[in-house]
């Protein structure tokens, strides 16, 4: 009668063991916790990682039991990771170890639903996302999004059923998750699936500084999807706008013939923040760099954008804000080209030598040629060939000059193979896109940037 009794207990606690076996072996979801209890054989398994948002979890491992009926640790998302959140790596086991808890959850887009369980299996690890505007949820932008960063893509590594319990410290620091990223350095990882803005104009706003701000952004019709282009601003002057820079720089044309976005901006009640000038925008100190980099950000986020492809350029005070630019925002910005105006920025320290292109007019009595106090509001500028010997100290330069175009005198001989460039047009005043001798700013300017992409 012991022995019966015996046999049975045994066959129930076989029986037992089988159901957990087979419970553990389904699929769990991205978003859920790995399952709790106590595996048959050996210590406690603890919940496996929560999914971090943003992006598509890669698949985890294949379903797979260990000896004795445990199972391994729960499958690990792989893959980038969009905007919204850091993701952490779960944890591992090996048959009889105990599992590591991953870390807390992100949030943002939608994590998609993991594979099945493998023995000894491991989380891959999401990179950091960067800060920056809200961004929609399920893949799509909304607004000003934040530019993601890059996912870690370093490949799973395997394991083995004893590192569970004698690597636990070492893989803790190895899946780490790297520390986020600044949105103003931010640069997209990639392009994005789909684009959100059509051929010809598009109208934008982005909350910015406590203000809306406004700005347009042209796609010619030659630009394809999925294919990076480069993206060039263009700054009106003071008391002008985006449509009226638009409609007489000349960029638009430029844009149509090569195959790059334009984005023509408007400044606070028409001006922009040069310091020494200009309106309101000089006055209440706005952070227009600032705003720059957000346009970057949202644009990048809407269209296929070359990040190392990015150039400014403008006229008057919007051609003072793009040397401003310059000196303040070379890790975004490639290249820039000042149509009527001069180096104003005090201090001017880029972190990186940066090609810069100016082009003034002789008889200019607006931005004066020689510089000095000029312009309605009595303005100190140094005058073009004071400008140019600033940039050519700042990308140190050296050597002799060489003509082109005619009326461009350049210094190729710079740090880091920059070039610093000033066109003296005769015969022309403040309006240099409508010179005297013909010259095409936008064509002149292109050729520069073509040369001079970031590094």
């Amino acid at each position: 009668m012991m022995r019966n009794t015996t046999v049975l207990a045994l066959l129930a606690l076989g029986l037992g063991a089988c159901g957990s076996q087979s419970a553990s072996d389904g699929g769990g979801t991205g978003g859920g916790a790995g399952t709790g209890g106590t595996s048959p054989s050996g210590g406690a398994q603890s919940p496996g990682g929560a999914a971090g948002s943003g992006g598509i979890s890669g698949m985890g491992g294949a379903a797979g039991s260990s000896s004795g009926g445990a199972t391994g640790g729960a499958a690990g998302s792989g893959g980038a990771i969009g905007a919204g959140g850091t993701t952490s790596s779960g944890g591992e086991t090996g048959p009889g170890g105990t599992t590591r808890t991953g870390g807390a959850q992100g949030s943002g887009g939608v994590s998609s639903s993991s594979a099945g369980t493998g023995s000894g299996g491991r989380t891959g690890r999401g990179g950091a996302t960067g800060s920056g505007g809200a961004t929609a949820t399920g893949g799509g932008t909304g607004g000003t999004s934040g530019a993601g960063g890059q996912g870690d893509a370093a490949p799973p590594r395997d394991v083995t059923p004893g590192d569970a319990g004698q690597d636990a410290a070492k893989d803790l620091a190895a899946d780490a998750p790297a520390p986020p990223t600044d949105a103003a350095d931010a640069r997209p990882a990639q392009c994005p699936s789909t684009s959100t803005l059509k051929a010809g104009d598009n109208k934008a706003t982005l909350q910015f500084g406590g203000r809306s701000r406004s700005y347009v952004v042209y796609v010619p019709s030659s630009v394809k999807a999925g294919t990076a282009v480069p993206l060039i601003f263009d700054f009106h002057g003071h008391g002008g706008s985006s449509s009226q820079e638009e409609s007489a720089s000349g960029w638009k044309k430029k844009a149509d013939q090569v195959g790059f976005v334009m984005v023509y901006p408007d400044g606070v009640d028409s001006s922009w923040n040069v310091g020494n000038c200009c309106g309101l925008a000089m006055s209440e100190n706005v952070d227009d760099v600032g705003f720059t980099r957000a346009m970057i950000t949202a644009v990048s986020q809407a269209a296929c954008i070359d990040a190392k492809r990015i150039y400014a350029t403008g006229m008057s005070n919007g051609a003072g804000f793009v040397h401003r630019l310059g000196c303040e925002a070379a890790d975004v910005i490639a290249a820039i080209a000042a149509a009527s105006a001069d180096l104003v920025t005090d201090p001017c320290t880029p972190v990186r030598p940066i090609a810069e292109l100016s082009v003034r007019g002789l008889s200019d009595t607006t931005v004066a040629y020689a510089g000095g106090n000029t312009g309605s509001t009595g303005w100190y500028d140094p005058g073009a060939k004071k400008s140019l010997d600033l940039w050519k100290t700042i990308d140190q330069c050296t050597g002799s000059e060489t003509t082109t175009h005619q009326y461009c005198e350049s210094y190729t001989s710079c740090a880091a193979g920059v070039e610093v460039t000033l066109c003296s047009l005769p015969s022309t005043g403040h309006d240099t896109y409508n010179n005297a001798v013909g010259m095409s700013v936008p064509d002149v300017a292109w050729e520069m940037f073509q040369r001079q992409p970031m590094p």
